[in-house]
Formats: structure tokens, C-alpha cells, sequence
């Protein structure tokens, strides 16, 4: 979840409810715990995915009947997983690029993934591409360096081949030539 934007309501972080440090939500998919671990320091809990999602049965509905109402929670990770499955896959708006599509979040998720689970530092390691892309088998050429004094100054593992769509760099940092794990020590 992210933080407060100016303007939003501090309380409920723009949910419409304040929750309580001590609730718990529970996924209905999979009875996983949906709260948020970071501590904003207000006292309150929050949680991510769909939480309290209502949906009811119209007059000649079949499969949710007329004048029942279901509430139920899904974590964020459930609700990937049903998206993967549509047949027609979701609306994605990022606010950050007006023409993402879902076929590109999917990437961004598995990119996600795959770093976490350590093969954005094997690529470092192994000399390759690992900068926004997963699995490139391109030679690193340059290395991802934070500028700036927001942010600590340094060389980052994001390294990228050639390939101008791996080059990407945010607005504090800059491209220099490759770096590998072994003249790191050494600057």
C-alpha cells in the first residue's frame, strides 16, 4: 500500500474506514493474513487486496441468487492468480504510464519475482543484463549508479546490455560502464 499523498485522509489512508492495530482481514481464497507489515505509527492496521468486496445476485441470476449480498476478503496474491486465469485479462491503469496493458504488469510481476528469488543478483554475478528484464542473455555493458544527495550515492547490481529498452534508469541515477562484483570493493 502506499503512503499518504497530500490531500488523502490520514485516519483511513483514502479507504473510507479506520481499522484498528489488532484486527486481522484473513484472504477467503486462501486464509492467508492480508495486513500491511509496515507500522505507519498512527495506530491503525491495513490491509492489501480486496477487503470487505461485496457483490449480489441480480433478478435472474443462477449463480448468485436474487437479494443475497456475499462480502469477502482476496489478497493480493489470489487476485493475481484469478487474473491469470481470465480469459479476458483485466484493465490495468498504472498512472505512471497511460499505456500499460496487462501483458506488461505481468512482466513487471514476474521481473518482481525473479528478483526477489535471487536471479537479479546471479545475473550481476554472471556479467548479464538484469535491469528491468528477466533472464537476458545479453553481456552487461553498463552499470545503473545513484546520483544525487536524496539518495546514497553508489553503484547499484542493476546492470544492462545494449539493448536501449534494458537501459533504464530513473531520474537519479545515470549509466556508467559495467562494474562487476569484483572492482566493486575497490571504489
Amino acid at each position: 500500500m502506499k503512503k499518504n499523498y497530500e490531500g488523502q485522509c490520514k485516519a483511513c489512508r483514502g479507504l473510507g474506514h479506520v481499522v484498528k492495530k489488532e484486527a486481522e482481514v484473513l484472504c477467503n481464497m486462501c486464509g492467508g493474513s492480508m495486513r500491511v507489515d509496515e507500522d505507519y505509527g498512527d495506530g491503525n492496521a491495513y490491509f492489501n487486496g480486496l477487503v470487505d468486496a461485496r457483490v449480489g445476485g441480480g433478478y435472474h441470476s443462477y449463480h448468485l441468487f436474487d437479494m443475497t449480498t456475499y462480502s469477502f476478503d482476496m489478497c493480493e496474491q489470489c487476485l493475481r492468480k484469478m487474473f491469470i486465469q481470465f480469459k479476458i485479462p483485466p484493465l490495468v491503469n498504472d498512472n505512471m504510464d497511460r499505456d500499460a496493458t496487462w501483458e506488461q504488469d505481468q512482466q513487471y510481476y514476474e521481473y518482481r519475482l525473479w528478483k526477489d528469488n535471487g536471479g537479479h543478483h546471479q545475473a550481476y554475478l554472471n556479467g548479464l543484463c538484469n535491469n528491468a528484464i528477466t533472464d537476458c542473455p545479453g553481456k552487461a555493458i553498463y552499470t545503473v549508479k545513484h546520483i544525487g544527495e536524496s539518495l546514497e550515492d553508489g553503484f547499484t547490481e542493476d546492470c544492462c546490455c545494449d539493448n536501449e529498452e534494458h537501459q533504464y534508469c530513473a531520474a537519479n541515477q545515470e549509466l556508467v560502464p559495467f562494474i562487476s562484483n569484483v572492482l566493486k570493493p575497490f571504489l
